[in-house]
């Protein structure tokens, strides 16, 4: 961790502190901000940026760990939430480069919505953009961007976690690379749900 900055003693409440830096303007920073909690051992902060693709938003991630002051020995960490999108492979991996060991990665393929229709059904084969957001409908029929969904999602979370560990096992009997193109459908949000979860229970 040479090149960043200590912290000041005694400058914070001794809690761990999580920056989620989201593709989305609102929609993913909406939905983590609803698992802050004024008396857990976790601190979330979900900064503002104006980057959408993934290597600007790891880059803008990066400058992160000197502006909130993280300390990794201590627990703090720092994620980047994004979507396949547009990207091709080589963006992707040049990303994944750029993060290195700093930057913890947490991709949705096709897009963020699919972690929220795994709450309800598990889909084992390839979906648009579109066709994931009208298949949520079914479950949420007013469902729209930037819509908090968090206490709709609630009860149904422990599912979604089960679908998408199973959707990355079956990426992974087929070789298929996380972090990729070919990874439809996929999301990894239930790792970075799962330690908010492990943090704020304790």
């Amino acid at each position: 961790m040479s090149g960043y900055k200590r912290r000041k003693k005694n400058t914070r409440i001794p809690r761990k502190v999580y920056v989620i830096v989201c593709e989305g303007k609102k929609t993913e920073r909406i939905y983590f901000e609803k698992y802050r909690t004024r008396y857990s051992n976790l601190s979330i902060k979900t900064p503002d940026s104006k980057y959408t693709d993934p290597k600007n938003l790891i880059k803008f991630a990066k400058k992160q760990i000197n502006e909130e002051n993280l300390i990794f020995d201590n627990g703090d960490a720092i994620w980047c939430v994004f979507d396949c999108d547009e990207n091709e492979n080589n963006d992707l991996t040049e990303a994944c480069k750029i993060a290195g060991k700093d930057i913890r990665i947490s991709f949705s393929n096709p897009n963020f919505e699919l972690w929220y229709l795994l709450h309800f059904e598990l889909y084992v084969t390839k979906l648009e953009r579109s066709e994931v957001i009208q298949k949520l409908k079914k479950y949420i029929p007013k469902y729209k961007k930037n819509m908090n969904v968090y206490d709709l999602l609630i009860n149904e979370r422990p599912e979604a976690i089960i679908n998408a560990k199973k959707l990355i096992k079956i990426h992974e009997r087929n070789e298929i690379k996380q972090i990729s193109v070919e990874s439809n459908p996929s999301t990894q949000i239930y790792n970075l749900v799962e330690e908010i979860l492990k943090l704020t229970e304790e």
